[in-house]
């Protein structure tokens, strides 16, 4: 396994450096707010390269079925091939992170207690659910350390952006990032999700605190929600 590592590290360090040596493809790997861009054709590569092995069946899935990323003392991977689903704690259910197809997860080290955390099924999925051992067997048996680096950088760049948008700040501040975010979800997850079930599946914050500020930006004609759901924002003030 150490070479695994070994090899990884050194495919992350040479395209660092590619992306360094060229300053206008490194801008090509940002979207509009500084992120790096999901890499969608290396996922599909990974998960291209196990549709053929019958070992690792493409398997489908129901809306609400979970998945363990620590199964039988084995750290597990998980990739997504249709379909979305959410990663959420064990202990009280909060909502990390969305994925929508193509996805993978369970590659990094950033939980420390993989046992802590599960990926959950929000619409009918088709995955690939092997162990990370058999997985970093598979990529380094087909030269696939490259896909998985740039797999790497992106989860690394939303992990970041998810702890400074999180962390430490305001309760205001983190309903406004919510809102944000809950604007930029697909039409399915805007019609049918509550801005306040919405805001409390992400947070620990109060549904009462929550209501009292949605309605407040509500009435001053900041956003807009009908039956709950957020219809429109507009800018939101940066004090409240």
């Amino acid at each position: 396994m150490a070479s695994f590592f070994n090899r990884l590290f050194g495919c992350t360090c040479l395209i660092l450096n590619n992306l360094c040596l060229f300053e206008g493809k490194l801008m090509d790997n940002y979207d509009k707010n500084g992120l790096t861009s999901k890499p969608v054709a290396h996922i599909q590569a990974l998960i291209d390269s196990l549709l053929p092995l019958t070992l690792f069946p493409v398997r489908k899935g129901k809306p609400g079925q979970s998945f363990q990323f620590l199964l039988q003392d084995k750290r597990m991977c998980f990739l997504l091939v249709r379909g979305e689903c959410v990663i959420k704690r064990n202990s009280d259910s909060l909502i990390l992170h969305a994925m929508i197809a193509p996805g993978i997860t369970g590659l990094s080290n950033f939980t420390p207690a993989p046992a802590h955390l599960k990926v959950q099924a929000t619409t009918a999925i088709e995955y690939i659910y092997l162990s990370l051992d058999e997985f970093y067997r598979h990529v380094d048996d087909h030269d696939l350390w490259k896909a998985v680096a740039y797999s790497l950088m992106h989860v690394n760049s939303r992990f970041n952006e998810y702890m400074k948008s999180t962390t430490a700040i305001p309760n205001y501040e983190l309903i406004c990032n919510l809102l944000t975010a809950l604007s930029e979800e697909s039409f399915e997850t805007r019609a049918t999700v509550s801005a306040v079930q919405y805001i409390l599946d992400r947070t620990s914050l109060s549904r009462s605190g929550v209501m009292k500020t949605l309605a407040a930006l509500n009435a001053g004609g900041y956003i807009v929600i009908k039956r709950g759901l957020l219809i429109k924002m507009n800018k939101l003030p940066e004090k409240f």
